[in-house]
């Protein structure tokens, strides 16, 4: 039976691909054809096999943009992040960045790692290596689920 995840997708981690279900659904509370909503159209066009084949012929849950299309949706989410949930920017940066990492497809990472670059840079956060990511999604399960609210712990980590 075919699965609903693209092949790529499923050569990841079981963590990389927890990352890539949160970014499914768009941004809650927002009309249908917000740039929130449109960018998780695209999103599920690079992670998910459309029911109808062929992404290009969907015109609804998942939708593929041109370039040009894609690149001002981005410009239109990242001017003003201030105006979404937290939570969900998060979600978001972070399966943008596994894309943008993961990826098989050059041009297709190459949009998402602007995606993730640009949110980080807005958040004023540095963005994460590759290296960084599957350290952190590929780590044991103590040392994942540790709550990091000890600083002094943060400050070792640190250094």
């Amino acid at each position: 039976m075919r699965s609903i995840v693209q092949d790529w997708a499923c050569h990841l981690g079981l963590r990389h691909q927890g990352v890539l279900m949160t970014a499914i659904r768009g941004c809650d509370g927002l009309e249908k054809n917000h740039v929130s909503k449109r960018i998780a159209r695209a999103f599920r066009a690079d992670v998910l096999n459309a029911h109808v084949g062929d992404p290009k012929k969907s015109k609804s849950f998942i939708q593929v943009f041109d370039e040009g299309v894609f690149t001002d949706m981005v410009e239109e989410l990242t001017s003003d992040l201030d105006v979404y949930p937290l939570h969900y920017i998060m979600h978001l940066a972070h399966a943008s960045e596994i894309l943008a990492y993961k990826h098989p497809d050059l041009n297709t990472s190459a949009r998402w790692r602007i995606l993730y670059f640009r949110i980080c840079k807005r958040l004023h956060m540095n963005p994460e290596t590759e290296e960084q990511l599957d350290a952190r999604l590929n780590a044991d399960e103590a040392s994942f689920a540790a709550d990091g609210n000890n600083v002094n712990d943060l400050i070792q980590e640190d250094q």
